[in-house]
């Protein structure tokens, strides 16, 4: 019975989702910011790059995942970005029981089209996105090391030369609350990812935002030479804001000689952003992307105002 009441769930969802026509953002304005997303349900808590898919300035495929709770609440989304062209923005089906509260996305490198997402509790879904549809492959499996009361908002892959891949994650941290950066190897095989042991453990804060309830954290990916990049987010527990973010060079990921990893991040007093939006700017940044050539994404979640992606250059 209960089964039944599943099936029937996912195809009313389905439904819900594919008798609507995919959404188109507003144009972005002159600060490069382009709406993906209206009001609270729009927002963008995660994002990764369509691995394989072109990308240069203004030009980038994408899938993002949006932090919603509700039966009927999209969860995964395509993006089509061109330049000169309001985003394309396609809301996807996921067949099955729904996850709640989406927060974090990347890409399994090597495997087009499959992504883990992650909920703000820790759980992590094997996802595979195609034809149109999300489908879960697996069970959710719980990050390691997880525990009650945690909360997430950040997950990033990393293939090593060496041929392994590993997993960094961080709990958000809260004010005085600093964050905790983790990382493991990972397999990603058919019954959604295998960790294993944690072999680095580090606690991070940031010099801004520094106030209205920072979240230290808010999403985190590892670039190609194992630099740790890292958004941070101020949420003042108000859906209008004013929200404020950065975005820093964190660390980095490196594997020793038993192949385990090994995370160096930075101290507080020597992090300076690559990117930062005041309270004037009113951005919460919870997505960050990385492609070749120093290109990178910034996606937020600014709660009534929805979600918004901006393309920038990352001198490094």
């Amino acid at each position: 019975m209960i089964r039944n009441a599943v099936i029937a769930s996912a195809t009313a969802l389905c439904a819900f989702l594919t008798a609507a026509p995919p959404a188109t953002g507003a144009p972005g304005p002159s600060d490069g910011w382009q709406r993906v997303g209206s009001g609270v349900l729009g927002g963008v808590s995660g994002i990764a790059l369509v691995e394989g898919a072109p990308v240069g300035e203004g030009l980038a495929d994408a899938v993002v995942v949006r932090g919603n709770k509700g039966d009927h609440e999209s969860r995964v989304a395509a993006l089509r970005l061109r330049p000169g062209q309001a985003p394309a923005v396609t809301e996807l089906p996921w067949l099955g029981v729904l996850p709640a509260d989406l927060e974090a996305l990347d890409a399994v490198p090597g495997r087009p089209g499959h992504y883990i997402a992650v909920t703000g509790g820790g759980d992590a879904y094997h996802i595979v996105v195609a034809d149109g549809l999300v489908t879960v492959r697996g069970g959710p499996v719980a990050l390691p090391g997880r525990h009650d009361g945690d909360g997430y908002g950040s997950f990033a892959l990393h293939r090593h030369r060496s041929g392994r891949t590993f997993a960094v994650w961080a709990t958000r941290g809260r004010g005085p609350r600093e964050a905790v950066v983790s990382a493991s190897s990972v397999r990603v095989g058919t019954r959604g990812p295998e960790f294993g042991m944690v072999t680095a453990r580090q606690e991070f804060a940031v010099p801004f935002p520094n106030e209205d309830e920072v979240r230290h954290v808010s999403d985190l990916k590892v670039l190609a030479d194992g630099t740790v990049m890292a958004s941070s987010a101020s949420d003042p527990s108000a859906d209008d804001g004013p929200f404020a973010s950065a975005v820093y060079d964190a660390g980095r990921l490196t594997v020793n000689a038993a192949h385990d990893a090994v995370l160096r991040v930075k101290p507080k007093d020597d992090l300076v952003p690559f990117a930062l939006f005041t309270k004037r700017d009113n951005r919460k940044i919870e997505a960050i992307a990385f492609a070749p050539g120093s290109r990178a994404v910034w996606g937020t979640d600014d709660e009534n105002d929805g979600g918004s992606v901006k393309f920038d250059a990352v001198g490094r």
